[in-house]
């Protein structure tokens, strides 16, 4: 692996041809083809299928042969298969030849390996599609001991969504080493399809901001139990894997003696909260991922719909706080790249609440005009007695 750009840079491919070569032996671009992957996995398949069938020729041999014999011998060469009665046939003995303990120890061992190099070549074919249009990355190297766990469970893994799910974590940590823990490759391993789909409910509606990954409380919250469907055996779920906090949390918008702003993201888009002067502290109640919960999210990819959108801005939302939204187009470092903003619309609850409180501070205009008459009124009859 090359530094050609002289700072620190290497080409996102070449870094995942050093890595991978340093776990399964020296390779080149072409490995990472998808059209040799599907090659060698149809050659495995046929193999496998070729073997099923020889059992299947071998089962019916039997079976056959015992309706008309009822005897099968043992040699030590094989099988032997044979009658006494007299059969209409030349050779009144059938020969199956058994593989020796060594040989079928041998042929398992050579399938089961096979399999496992079909599986890594799969996995780092996945990782290569993500990194092929990517900027060059840091030449950091990646921790040894996480490629050995990462490649030691690669192996394993047989299912193509599955697969392509580790290719992107490949990639994610070649992008930026340190990004997914061995705590984190250890749980995603032993994750069940219930626990996977759980976690991605929850993942789809979480915000980011300050470094801090969180979903609105949905404790009360008619959207998100009735819309989303969120149930709070499904949140002790996610806090008995260690992928939320088991604690009711507040995210936190401290007092203001200046303009300030905060920034949300979900998916692609970008939450901007301006708030005015002498504004008092806000307070949202959320439920806060932990930091493997926080790596994990970085596979999953969330499209936020307006009315979760929404519900934020409803939380934080009161004199003196203005919220936009915007697509995001590009990151880069600490900079976030977006479309024009657009004012986040007022939910139905916050309309209501607006024309309640016009229609209370009306009642109360209306109140204070009475209430200035009778003073005039009273002063006018008071002056009228003094006369």
């Amino acid at each position: 692996m090359k530094d050609i750009f002289g700072l620190g840079k290497v080409l996102p491919i070449d870094k995942l041809i050093d890595i991978v070569s340093s776990v399964t032996g020296r390779l080149s671009k072409p490995y990472f083809d998808r059209k040799d992957i599907d090659t060698k996995a149809y050659e495995i398949k046929k193999l496998a299928e070729a073997r099923a069938e020889e059992m299947k020729i071998i089962s019916k041999a039997v079976q056959e042969n015992f309706l008309l014999t009822g005897g099968i011998d043992y040699t030590e060469s094989g099988v032997a298969i044979s009658s006494p009665k007299e059969l209409l046939i030349s050779n009144p003995r059938i020969e199956i030849i058994n593989p020796t303990l060594e040989e079928r120890t041998q042929s398992r061992i050579e399938f089961k390996e096979a399999k496992k190099q079909l599986n890594l070549e799969s996995v780092t074919a996945f990782a290569a599609e993500e990194l092929k249009d990517e900027q060059p990355v840091t030449d950091e190297p990646i921790d040894e001991t996480w490629k050995t766990r990462f490649f030691n469970i690669a192996e394993e893994v047989s299912s193509e969504d599955m697969q392509a799910l580790w290719g992107r974590i490949l990639a994610g940590e070649i992008k930026k080493p340190k990004s997914y823990s061995l705590r984190t490759l250890e749980l995603l391993k032993n994750l069940s399809k219930e626990e996977a789909e759980c976690f991605m409910k929850f993942a789809c509606l979480a915000f980011t901001s300050n470094g801090t990954s969180f979903i609105i409380n949905f404790q009360s919250e008619k959207l998100l139990e009735e819309r989303y469907q969120l149930t709070f055996r499904e949140r002790l779920l996610l806090e008995e894997l260690g992928l939320v906090t088991a604690n009711d949390l507040q995210f936190e918008l401290p007092s203001t003696t200046a303009k300030t702003q905060s920034v949300f993201t979900i998916g692609n888009i970008c939450i901007l909260v301006n708030r005015s002067e002498n504004l008092p502290q806000q307070n949202i109640p959320v439920l806060v991922f932990t930091k493997i919960g926080q790596e994990l999210l970085q596979l999953i990819e969330p499209s936020p719909e307006l009315e979760y959108i929404q519900l934020l801005a409803s939380k934080v939302r009161i004199k003196g706080v203005d919220v936009k939204y915007a697509t995001i187009t590009k990151f880069e470092g600490d900079y976030i790249y977006h479309s024009d903003l657009q004012d986040v619309p007022f939910t139905n609850e916050e309309l209501i609440k607006e024309q309640e409180q016009i229609k209370k501070e009306e009642e109360r205009r209306l109140r204070e005009e009475e209430r200035i008459k009778l003073d005039e009124e009273r002063k006018r009859k008071l002056d009228e007695r003094n006369k």
